[in-house]
């Protein structure tokens, strides 16, 4: 069975105003709908090796790399990053892994 994970380590800069909530709720109800299951979701963290992690970070997993792309690409998701915009910075990464 292949895994798919999007990782999102995020960097906040300033709070992201009044849409806060709203980003944060509606793309967390895209991920479900589209069959994704938050493994970890800004837990608290322990850097093993290299310099120290300095973001939020959130692994969720997909049924497939195509839904985890859905997931990226939604109407939902999109909004979200516009709310983010200028209040973090942030890296996705998507994995297919077994």
């Amino acid at each position: 069975m292949m895994t798919r994970l999007l990782c999102a380590g995020a960097i906040v800069l300033a709070a992201a105003g009044a849409g806060r909530a709203w980003a944060v709720q509606e793309p967390a109800k895209k991920a479900y709908i589209l069959g994704g299951h938050f493994l970890a979701r800004g837990g608290r963290t322990a850097t093993l090796e290299g310099p120290p992690a300095k973001s939020r970070v959130v692994v969720i997993e997909f049924p497939s790399f195509d839904r985890a792309k859905q997931f990226y690409d939604s109407p939902e998701y999109v909004a979200a990053r516009k709310v983010r915009a200028g209040a973090a910075t942030a890296q996705f990464v998507l994995v297919e892994g077994q």
